[in-house]
């Protein structure tokens, strides 16, 4: 739930706005990216303004340079280190026997930003190979996101063709992922429930969301679905004369990575980077694993421990008999009534088996919307109003795009979003308790490839405006806002931006480069009104270079947080 105290600030401040104004309605306040890393991803804010998020991409790791055949580390630019550890990411790398490292790792920002490592390698487990995200954080400052584990380096052994023992070596680790809550220095994690979905890799398990009696949102694996289960048995062939050249668990690693990156080619390409400011080439993933996974409930103590059974939850539509691929559903949001939402696969009646946003009341999983033009969507956040938002596919003017919506639970009613402009690819990320709903949208409809904004939008309102971010800020900041992830009741909004940094390059000149950075938009100092900066010449500046960020950071946009290992929702990209 990303909702919470005091309503007449946002109230206020939205009562003010004025297009003709040159004065500032937020005051920017950038959120300090964590040590040794170069970029920090904003989630959610509660109602202390603290802040949780992801740090992504570490400038130093510990790297096995002999295994990668470097004679001379020290001869290496930094940047040339950098680039190894792109090359060794786990989210990228499919090769089981190279080192592998984890490019991401949660943060929580109270006055300091603090990096948090939940799983850390013990015994013979490899440094910097966990990936880690924090996705949400209640009213009692308690944080809750998933780890994957940390990897280990085994020795395999075989007889070749020629009568001859083989020994490789593997990167392995216990399972793919655990649900973990954090508050005060204090870690818990959440086990599978049930253990038949953990015979292969360990299972896994996530947490998406935290209201504040400590109900926690999220998934984890069931069962092995019917096509892993075939694929997996092939890695040990009955024939005895079948030499087999790698572990059981080494199989079905690639088996998972590959349908974690499998595409949803039944839905048409879409062109889309949620992380670059512009949209590029792309596609929705499935993320499909060797698991069936269901969205699960949690309810936590104040020590992170589940406290009786968790419920779990259903899908939209029960697995076709003939459909052998994983069926699941996933719970992103939970608000402070007990009602969920998030994602359920299901089928359409043209395009076989989809994804769709699905509201989740005592188990059962529940439509958003049946009509056959919407491809894909979930539902990302849920307010206390049980109004809910998220963002729904559909084929506009030849083209697959996203369309936000807000969702009334009780009355059962769906109202799609304006957009910046008619065909405006949008996502909405979060509704606070005053129905002001934040996200991320394409604002240039002309152009091949088109720049996003973060927006703010009063669902409330008859007629409101959609209002771009970074018209909300000062003309002489540096940061052009590219998504809203998180507002809270007060009307503090927690985004990404974009800004461009000065570095010293190998060979001592100065370079510049854009990064990503989280901010906070604080309406509380500011005089509440828009500026107009797309008239100024630092309006471009703000905009800053390419980054080519869908290479770089692809794995943080839509799709890798639905499903990656599933994030709390967006698109697959």
């Amino acid at each position: 739930m990303k909702t919470f105290t005091t309503r007449a600030v946002t109230a206020a401040i939205l009562s003010s706005l004025s297009l003709s104004a040159a004065a500032d309605l937020y005051q920017v306040e950038e959120v300090p990216t964590a040590d040794n890393f170069r970029h920090s991803f904003a989630r959610d804010i509660n109602a202390q303004n603290f802040v949780v998020g992801v740090s992504r991409l570490p400038e130093t790791a510990e790297i096995d340079f002999e295994r990668l055949g470097i004679e001379d580390p020290d001869t290496l630019t930094d940047e040339q280190i950098v680039n190894f550890i792109r090359n060794l990411a786990n989210e990228s790398s499919s090769e089981t026997q190279r080192q592998r490292i984890g490019l991401n790792q949660a943060f929580y920002f109270d006055t300091t930003p603090q990096p948090v490592e939940p799983i850390p390698p013990t015994g013979e487990q490899w440094a910097d190979s966990t990936d880690s995200f924090f996705y949400s954080i209640n009213n009692a400052n308690s944080a809750v996101g998933y780890s994957t584990a940390p990897y280990e380096l085994i020795e395999y052994t075989y007889t070749d063709g020629d009568g001859e023992e083989q020994t490789r070596e593997y990167f392995v680790s216990d399972f793919i992922t655990r649900g973990v809550w954090f508050n005060n220095g204090q870690m818990n994690r959440i086990e599978p429930s049930n253990e038949a979905g953990a015979q292969y890799l360990g299972g896994e398990t996530a947490l998406m969301d935290i209201n504040d009696s400590g109900l926690a949102a999220g998934y984890a694996s069931v069962a092995v679905s019917p096509l892993a289960e075939e694929r997996i048995a092939d890695c040990t062939p009955e024939d005895e004369e079948t030499i087999v050249t790698a572990p059981v668990e080494v199989c079905a690693w690639n088996t998972w990575f590959s349908l974690k990156n499998s595409a949803a080619g039944n839905i048409e390409p879409f062109r889309f980077s949620f992380y670059s400011r512009r949209s590029n080439s792309g596609s929705f993933r499935a993320n499909r694993s060797i698991y069936d996974v269901r969205g699960f409930l949690w309810q936590l103590d104040a020590s992170g421990n589940v406290v009786g059974e968790p419920q779990r939850l259903g899908t939209l539509m029960p697995r076709k008999e003939d459909d052998k691929n994983d069926f699941s559903s996933y719970a992103y949001t939970v608000n402070n009534n007990g009602i969920a939402g998030g994602q359920s696969w299901t089928y359409h009646p043209d395009l076989d088996a989809i994804k769709m946003p699905a509201i989740f009341v005592e188990g059962e999983a529940l439509a958003v919307t049946e009509d056959t033009k919407y491809r894909w969507g979930s539902v990302n956040d849920i307010n206390d109003n049980n109004v809910a938002t998220g963002y729904l596919a559909e084929v506009i003017s030849s083209k697959l795009r996203t369309t936000g919506f807000i969702y009334s639970v009780d009355n059962e009613q769906l109202t799609t979003l304006p957009g910046f402009f008619t065909g405006s690819s949008t996502v909405a990320n979060a509704i606070n308790d005053d129905g002001i709903v934040v996200g991320t949208g394409e604002v240039e409809a002309t152009l091949a490839t088109r720049d996003r904004a973060g927006f703010m939008f009063d669902s409330t309102e008859e007629g409101a405006e959609f209002i771009n971010l970074n018209d909300t800020i000062s003309c002489d900041e540096p940061y052009n806002i590219i998504e809203a992830n998180s507002i809270n009741d007060s009307g503090v909004i927690v985004a990404t931006a974009l800004k461009s940094e000065e570095y010293t390059d190998s060979e001592g000149e100065t370079q510049t480069r854009d990064v990503v950075v989280t901010v906070k938009l604080d309406p509380s100092a500011a005089d509440g009104e828009l500026n107009d900066c797309t008239q100024q010449e630092n309006r471009v500046e703000r905009q800053g270079a390419s980054l080519g960020l869908g290479t770089l950071l692809g794995f943080m946009g839509l799709g890798a947080l639905i499903s990656v290992f599933r994030r709390k929702s967006k698109i697959n990209s």
